[in-house]
């Protein structure tokens, strides 16, 4: 085996001998640049089959010898190359433990990502409800849907007696359109009852649950679709001949 060492300087390689190094602890001098250096903060141990024969040798050498300072002679950059440095090696190996840490917390951003933008993938990938579905159950969380409601509109509205049976129990029927391409909440409908001149005399405000029919199983407005709805009022109270009705959201 032979000892080598590597000048922090001008990077040139160099053989030497135990005895050189012990002389002066450590310091020998650079026989490229004259730098001195501690020989021991780069010392490698090789093969004598990967060491090519150098011009010279230390012996060869005794007029470098300066101070105390022990000059080196350079062996061929091409003997070895950088990669068998056992310290780079340990590197490599050290950095593949960094890969599970790295793994775990991409994992981690990812969750955080669906979490917090959870509604705007249901939105752009419809198919990923089911999957949405699952995570929003174990994460006890919901998937809030979207309530733009300037992509809703009143396609017709009527508010007539039901039943000439009961004339102060009138029927407000009308008909929601959803011109977005996505689903959305159901909105409210709020309803002023106005009289003559106009003037509201009374309103209030009808919810999903309130126009819904009973067998009706239906908590979205689906995207680009339409809503028949139909609710009632007592007016025996008011002297109201006219209406405004409004599409809201609470």
């Amino acid at each position: 085996m032979t000892l080598v060492t590597r000048c922090p300087v001008c990077h040139a390689v160099f053989r030497l001998t135990g005895i050189q190094l012990h002389s002066c602890n450590g310091d020998v001098r650079c026989g490229q640049c004259r730098q001195v250096f501690n020989g021991f903060v780069a010392l490698i141990v090789v093969p004598e089959t990967c060491i090519q024969p150098a011009a010279r040798s230390a012996e060869s050498a005794p007029d470098y010898l300066e101070s105390g300072n022990v000059a080196v002679v350079p062996v061929a950059e091409s003997s070895f190359p950088a990669d068998h440095f056992g310290v780079q090696l340990s590197t490599r190996k050290t950095s593949r433990w960094w890969l599970i840490p790295n793994a775990l917390l991409l994992l981690l951003l990812l969750g955080q990502f669906v979490h917090a933008y959870r509604t705007e993938i249901f939105i752009a990938f419809p198919a990923f409800q089911p999957a949405l579905d699952s995570y929003c159950d174990l994460m006890q969380c919901e998937i809030d849907l979207p309530r733009h409601l300037h992509l809703l509109s009143l396609e017709s509205s009527d508010l007539r007696v039901s039943s000439p049976a009961e004339p102060d129990v009138v029927a407000l029927s009308a008909i929601i359109r959803n011109h977005a391409p996505f689903p959305q909440a159901l909105p409210a409908l709020l309803l002023t009852l106005t009289d003559s001149d106009e003037k509201p005399l009374a309103s209030r405000i009808f919810t999903a649950e309130d126009y819904l029919d009973s067998v009706t199983d239906q908590s979205v407005l689906g995207g680009d679709s339409e809503i028949q709805v139909q609710c009632f009022l007592n007016t025996s109270s008011l002297d109201a001949v006219g209406y405004k009705l409004e599409l809201i959201y609470p």
